[in-house]
């Protein structure tokens, strides 16, 4: 369970942080690497659920090794990627295979220990996926550095094998259910994910009101992705009232004073009373939060440093070390906290901590890059993640009736891929919606861009860095005085700061949009899973 953890967690981070020599190597824009990193956390949240219904019905030790199966080849295409498409054609096998993972490790680890055994591992587990987190960003780093961005996709693939040599010596006496999925069950939460982070991934191509020239359509000159937005939230609610329905038509009543008979009907995706509870609604938003800060910010700041700062693979890694350590030692020490501070007030201290963290990084990216005011805005923001982590995973796990495991392990990483796509979705959107503006900006100087050249990374194969600006606009073909390449030069790194301090406000604002759902906590009770 932990070699698979491991390996899920890696994936993200490995992938952020060779961002830049993958768009270099494989020559394609950075809106492809974006697609990538978005195509494995939307699959891996849009069939989170069909993964835990599947582990009830075929067991959850067959899952998991047909997921490791799936991972494992994932990232054997993803390291054999000679284009774009292969690159997203791997990133989507091993988020189909990320999918099964996640919900089987409640079904597993309830079978196999109890009391506080089961405690036990599900804290190792937990301490696994933070500590992936953290090493993942300094190893990927030093492998890319050595080997190549290839390497620790090998690598992956490797752990996902040992993995299931692992998973296929575990004998386990699990129960399966004689219920038949419902089809509509499946694609229902699927194409309102899709829905949701398509809109939020193109809206700074097709637009954010207005219709752009990209956009596939339009509807009275407005672009399509609000629409979709809104398409993919209704499609989610119709989800959940369907498997209401489904459970109502399950136990039917039989001639009065017998009581009730299970008939043999298409059992619900998720059952309702996983969502019934005030808590576990505020911790899964909890969760989604949490990762959309920790996905967003280590994209933008990642791929702002190695394209446009022009920073080495390894010193981007240590950049971020600080939050990915504050991640992990807030996690890691977050058992005793519930305590001390009432749930819901802890809850609350994770949304200002983590959104006042992140306006914090964005005043010190522009006022001292690298500076004490960057690394104490990665403290206060990975603290947050750790502490909301630890909250919502571990309430989550731990208090999970051994019944409804995999339903409740299946809506944890829809929760937490979705936290993660939409994070990597939202702060990619408006840097390159920013960065798109730069030719703009510079024609306002008195000058025209050449037709041929553009500064936007969605459209060219390779961003210039900061440092390279000058002799990039004192080029022949743009016949510019010397005021003008220094205007240009001005303008051009003040607009690429710009988009980015946006990126990271946006993401502290959309963080702290479900601040309301703490008052869903009780007061005083310490959360159960949070304390043993």
């Amino acid at each position: 369970m932990c070699l698979g953890s491991f390996a899920i967690v890696l994936d993200f981070a490995v992938l952020s942080i060779g961002v830049g020599d993958i768009i270099r190597d494989l020559r394609v824009p950075l809106a492809t690497v974006q697609l990538a990193l978005v195509t494995y956390s939307v699959l891996a949240a849009a069939l989170a659920m069909a993964g835990g219904k599947l582990s009830s019905l075929l067991s959850p030790l067959r899952i998991q090794l047909l997921g490791l199966n799936l991972y494992a080849v994932g990232m054997l295409i993803t390291a054999a990627a000679i284009n774009g498409p292969v690159l997203v054609a791997g990133q989507m096998v091993a988020g189909v295979g990320a999918a099964l993972l996640v919900p089987n490790g409640l079904a597993i680890l309830g079978a196999a220990y109890s009391g506080r055994r089961r405690s036990a591992a599900v804290a190792l587990q937990s301490g696994t996926i933070g500590f992936g987190a953290t090493l993942g960003l300094l190893l990927g780093g030093l492998l890319i550095s050595a080997l190549g961005w290839r390497a620790p996709f090998v690598l992956l693939g490797l752990l996902a094998v040992a993995a299931l040599l692992c998973g296929s010596l575990i004998r386990l006496p699990l129960p399966q259910e004689s219920d038949s999925i419902d089809a509509a069950s499946v694609l229902l939460p699927c194409l309102g994910v899709v829905l949701i982070i398509g809109a939020v991934n193109q809206m700074g191509v097709w637009g954010f009101i207005a219709a752009r020239h990209d956009a596939p359509f339009t509807f009275l000159g407005l672009s399509p992705a609000p629409p979709m937005l809104v398409a993919g939230v209704l499609v989610l609610q119709l989800f959940v009232g369907r498997q209401q329905a489904i459970r109502q038509g399950v136990l039917q009543p039989n001639r009065p004073g017998t009581g009730a008979v299970r008939v043999r009907l298409r059992a619900p995706l998720l059952e309702p009373s996983v969502l019934a509870s005030g808590e576990r609604k505020a911790l899964l938003v909890c969760l989604v939060a949490v990762n959309l800060l920790f996905g967003g910010i280590s994209f933008l700041l990642l791929l702002y440093a190695q394209t446009v700062l022009g920073y080495a693979v390894v010193d981007a890694a240590v950049l971020l070390l600080p939050l990915a350590l504050a991640t992990f030692i807030a996690a890691a020490a977050a058992g005793a906290v519930p305590r001390i501070v009432p749930p819901r007030a802890l809850l609350a201290c994770v949304y200002l901590l983590g959104s006042g963290g992140t306006v914090l990084l964005a005043y010190a990216v522009a006022a001292d890059w690298g500076g004490p005011a960057l690394a104490a805005g990665q403290v206060a923001t990975g603290a947050a993640i750790g502490l909301g982590l630890s909250l919502g995973g571990a309430f989550l796990t731990v208090t999970a009736e051994p019944e409804l495991a995999g339903e409740i392990g299946s809506v944890r990483g829809l929760a937490s891929f979705l936290g993660t796509a939409l994070g990597t979705a939202l702060g990619g959107t408006v840097l390159l919606a920013g960065l798109d503006n730069i030719g703009n900006l510079v024609a306002r100087q008195g000058f025209t861009l050449p037709p041929d050249v553009a500064l936007d990374p969605a459209a060219a194969t390779s961003v210039v860095p900061n440092y390279a600006l000058h002799a990039f606009f004192s080029g022949s073909a743009w016949n510019l005085t010397p005021a003008q390449v220094s205007s240009a030069v001005e303008i051009s790194m003040q607009a690429r700061l710009d988009a980015l301090q946006a990126g990271l406000v946006v993401l502290a604002l959309a963080s702290l949009a479900g601040v309301a759902t703490a008052r869903l906590l009780p007061r005083r009770a310490a959360v159960p899973g949070a304390v043993r």
